[in-house]
């Protein structure tokens, strides 16, 4: 099992849209795909459900109820961790496809968020049990939840930033992929994530060998948190096409330096010519709220679903573009090395 998360700093990016997408298109082509919504705004679990699915969920859930062993979102389930009791329920999965497999969000998530803040500081502490079984409680019901449907692939949608939230989740994963677009911002936010990524990697690091030799080892994941590539949604053709080709030649540049740590060559790396540069999309923007209400992938909308016949090509070139970045990506994680099993 391998697990991936799309990642950026900045809101509107695409990135819960592509997880969403992705995953579907993993189902299809044969692989069992499990999808843990760890946004407390649930944006994934809307597209998946419905909000009045998604409502139903909420309404069935019963948190803390004495002696329950079960629970239907992730909120609910790393409960008992949040209040001190360090296990964890076993996850309710929906399954919302063939061979694919949600568990949803739920709003009280940023609960725990305070709960990663106060634990972090004392991971280092002579006995660090407790931070330890909560900074890896999202780690290890990402394992439960792959483990209950024997998945090929996890898949994770964070919010964006760089909360503890986040960082708590990036500790279960394998592959990170950053969804950009061509402008300022996204360029200004590979900047400012590269160099806390590799912090927070290294921390890990140093943290997992405090504790060897401890009791703790026995749940510290051993994740590659490896940044794979990026992921490019193409601009439009509006009257500012040549500033938007002007940031996106620097990409490639930004994306080496800035999150690899890397001295790139002269003369400067292109998209095209970038083996990190795993897709750039067509620009989908007037289909997802279709997409959305339709609560399918964008490759699969039909005119019923009020995707026009002038719409029809941009459909079935959407399609062909994610499916090969499902095999970009899948060739990307089948090269990295397998996590070390988690237990709790």
């Amino acid at each position: 099992m391998k697990s991936l998360v799309f990642f950026s700093s900045k809101g509107g990016v695409g990135k819960t849209t592509l997880t969403f997408n992705i995953a579907h298109m993993l189902a299809r082509k044969g692989h069992r795909v499990v999808v843990l919504d760890y946004d407390p705004e649930c944006a994934l679990s809307a597209l998946f459900l419905g909000e009045e699915g998604l409502f139903d969920v909420w309404e069935k859930e019963e948190p803390g109820v004495e002696g329950a062993t079960t629970a239907r979102t992730v909120a609910g389930c790393l409960a008992p961790v949040r209040l001190g009791q360090g296990r964890i329920l076993e996850p309710k999965l929906v399954e919302v496809a063939p061979g694919l497999w949600l568990l949803p969000g739920q709003l009280d998530l940023i609960r725990f968020e305070q709960t990663l803040a106060e634990e972090w500081p004392r991971l280092r502490a002579p006995d660090g049990t407790r931070a330890v079984e909560v900074m890896t409680a999202l780690a290890r019901l990402s394992t439960m939840a792959a483990e209950q449907v024997s998945a090929d692939v996890v898949m994770m949608d964070v919010a964006p930033g760089l909360r503890v939230l986040n960082r708590a989740a990036l500790l279960a994963c394998d592959a990170v992929v950053f969804p950009l677009v061509t402008n300022f911002f996204s360029l200004q936010g590979l900047a400012t994530v590269g160099p806390i990524l590799r912090e927070w990697r290294q921390d890990w690091v140093e943290i997992c060998q405090h504790h060897l030799g401890g009791g703790a080892q026995q749940i510290l994941p051993v994740h590659p948190i490896q940044p794979i590539g990026y992921v490019v949604q193409q601009f439009m053709g509006r009257l500012d096409h040549r500033i938007h080709a002007s940031w996106a030649e620097r990409i490639p540049t930004a994306f080496h330096e800035h999150i690899l740590g890397e001295v790139t060559s002269s003369p400067p790396l292109t998209l095209k010519k970038d083996g990190l540069c795993l897709a750039t999309l067509t620009n989908v923007w007037s289909l997802a709220s279709l997409a959305q209400l339709a609560r399918k992938p964008i490759f699969d909308l039909k005119q019923a679903d009020g995707a026009s016949s002038g719409h029809q090509q941009v459909i079935a070139r959407c399609r062909l573009e994610f499916e090969a970045l499902a095999d970009r990506l899948l060739e990307r994680l089948g090269q990295l090395p397998e996590a070390r099993p988690l237990t709790q």
